[in-house]
């Protein structure tokens, strides 16, 4: 089992795409519960104003969600971290609402896993709506990380369908092992670092929460995949403003989020750019 645990925020219309894409071929609340579906479904929402939590009441009857969670803005990763420490599943999917994926892909995730024992952290393709890819991997070094394909057009989903170690994958769709998720969550100098953390993402505000996640599991030894054999959407930075587009908050949120990572690093004798 998995638990897709999904951060929306003022994105109700993004939101509604993820759900009826992940529904798309399960007909209602009693056919789900019924068929071989492997996932439970988390929804985070940080104190929208567009609507969401009237949207997610009007349509509990017809879809499937098994936990709610109404916050304050507490940030991507405090949200991701949260509804982790809630589930029970096997593997945890920290995804933003701006990606889309089928039942069947989430079925596919699930497998690569139990036929992969040494598989820790995984990261599926992703392209946008004019099929540009926007994420293959992420390569290189930790020094010098490297996005592989980045928005190269790939209408018909054929490149990059391979399946290779990375420096780290792409945090909009995260996939990860709940036994390492607790390890790293646990680990006794992390806690000295951040004794009130209750999750394996680092508790910035908006970047590197999960660079840091895979980073610190690499560091621990722990295995970071892509895997393109499984291709899902993603509307990049749909649910957020993009950093250096006027958006001061949201380049100040780059600038702190940036110190805290490289200060993790610095802690462990990681290597970092």
């Amino acid at each position: 089992m998995i638990d897709l645990c999904v951060v929306n925020y003022n994105t109700v219309n993004l939101l509604d795409r993820f759900i009826k894409t992940l529904h798309h071929d399960l007909q209602d609340v009693d056919s789900v519960t019924k068929s071989n579906k492997y996932w439970s479904l988390f929804i985070s929402d940080n104190d929208s104003t567009d609507g969401t939590i009237d949207y997610i009441k009007d349509i509990s009857g017809k879809y499937h969600i098994d936990k709610l969670f109404i916050n304050r803005n507490i940030g991507y990763a405090a949200a991701c971290n949260l509804m982790a420490s809630k589930g029970d599943s096997e593997i945890i999917g920290l995804l933003n609402a701006d990606v889309w994926m089928k039942n069947e892909d989430v079925t596919k995730i699930v497998n690569i896993f139990n036929n992969n024992s040494d598989i820790h952290i995984l990261g599926v393709k992703q392209r946008d709506e004019q099929g540009r890819i926007t994420h293959a991997g992420i390569v290189g070094t930790n020094v010098q990380p490297v996005h592989r394909g980045w928005m190269l057009s790939d209408p018909q989903d054929t490149m990059f369908k391979d399946n290779i170690e990375c420096v780290t994958v792409s945090g909009s769709a995260y996939f990860i092992r709940r036994n390492v998720w607790n390890v790293l969550t646990n680990n006794v100098k992390y806690k000295q670092l951040y004794p009130d953390a209750i999750g394996a993402f680092l508790p910035t505000k908006h970047y590197y929460e999960e660079t840091w996640c895979s980073y610190f599991a690499r560091h621990l030894g722990y295995n970071v995949v892509y895997d393109g054999s499984v291709s899902i959407g993603h509307s990049w930075h749909a649910s957020s403003p993009k950093r250096g587009e006027g958006e001061s908050v949201v380049d100040q949120q780059w600038l702190v989020s940036q110190s805290m990572f490289r200060k993790a690093c610095d802690y462990f004798g990681i290597h970092r750019d």
